[in-house]
């Protein structure tokens, strides 16, 4: 037999229609119940399937309360920063019998609104965000709505949740303190995005190193967030890193700094060497076919996915329990891709 081809959705009811049996019996077999014959329960599950049955997720949920179904909402997929932390995730939330469902703002406020709404409605246990320009207005209904919230990557000012972050303000300063080992004098930071709260602490980070080594201001030059996202979309990099490319540079993520060793590269700067990249996220951690880059992470790659895991179970166990921000350690990884100039 083949499906049922109708646009209506399939009933429990007309399963039990179909196989001269009751809704309750139905609803057993399908729930896994050990108490029907196998006759009954070979007949229901292979009706079911031929007559193209989806379980109602919301429908369930609605009757026990929970859906054991986690949000992700996140502005940009294309990072593989984001896209392998909420993997290691997904892992760990299936070892506790969580499914995830991944949203993406793409960085809108109205998108990000309605990615909220959409976990809401499916009524998320809980819910992951790493926090963009939709950050206090998502947040704040996630809050009012008393679902469980975990911040990622970074926290939101004026917003109370438990939030899993690194040592921004320590890894821009251990990327300085590499570049002047590396006996650079001249010194670029290529910004991130405007609304990321690591960006500030990334980059006072990196300037307060720096001018407490004697750095003179003329001698450090910041590229601003829209003109890095300009040269990203165009691949035109060059033009940010100036015409003394003997410098030693730092980025706001792996994802910008491969952009800026391409293009020193193709212009015939040696990368170490002449010019030297330091990034931070370590992506190379899961994607091991990408160039050696110097860049400040965590001292594990599992260990924020872990934490965040760990908090977000204990928020939805323990709803009014204290709010925590945890603040991982960072170390740099691979420092010797970035080596002294030639």
């Amino acid at each position: 037999m083949t499906k049922d081809t109708g646009k209506k959705r399939v009933t429990i009811k007309d399963i039990a229609q179909r196989c001269g049996t009751t809704a309750n019996t139905v609803s057993r077999v399908l729930r896994g119940d050990t108490g029907i014959s196998e006759a009954t329960s070979r007949r229901v599950r292979e009706a079911a399937e031929e007559m193209g049955y989806v379980r109602n997720g919301l429908a369930s949920a609605m009757r026990s309360g929970k859906s054991r179904v986690i949000s992700v909402i996140v502005d940009d997929l294309l990072n593989p920063h984001y896209a392998t932390l909420i993997n290691r995730i997904d892992l760990l939330l299936k070892r506790e019998g969580y499914d995830t469902m991944t949203l993406c703002t793409q960085g809108e406020l109205e998108k990000g609104m309605d990615m909220a709404q959409l976990s809401l409605s499916g009524m998320a246990d809980g819910i992951f965000y790493f926090p963009d320009a939709c950050g206090p207005r998502l947040a704040g209904l996630i809050r009012q709505r008393r679902v469980p919230l975990v911040l990622l990557d970074r926290g939101i000012a004026g917003v109370s949740a438990d939030v899993v972050r690194l040592d921004d303000r320590r890894g821009g300063e251990l990327a300085a303190q590499r570049l002047l080992e590396a006996g650079h004098e001249r010194f670029v930071y290529l910004s991130g995005p405007q609304d990321n709260g690591a960006e500030p602490l990334r980059r006072g980070g990196f300037l307060d190193r720096l001018q407490k080594s004697g750095v003179p201001g003329e001698r450090i030059r910041i590229a601003d967030s829209d003109r890095v996202q300009q040269a990203m979309r165009e691949n035109r990099f060059l033009p940010l890193l100036g015409t003394d490319r003997e410098s030693g540079i730092f980025a706001f993520n792996d994802q910008i700094a491969y952009y800026a060793v391409n293009a020193l590269r193709q212009s015939g700067c040696p990368v170490p060497g002449q010019a030297s990249v330091v990034g931070c996220d370590y992506i190379r951690s899961l994607l091991p076919y990408l160039q050696p880059l110097s860049s400040v992470a965590g001292t594990s790659g599992e260990e924020m996915a872990q934490r965040a895991v760990k908090l977000l179970l204990r928020r939805i166990s323990e709803p009014d329990a204290e709010v925590r921000e945890e603040i991982l350690p960072v170390i740099l990884q691979e420092p010797d891709s970035t080596a002294g100039r030639k």
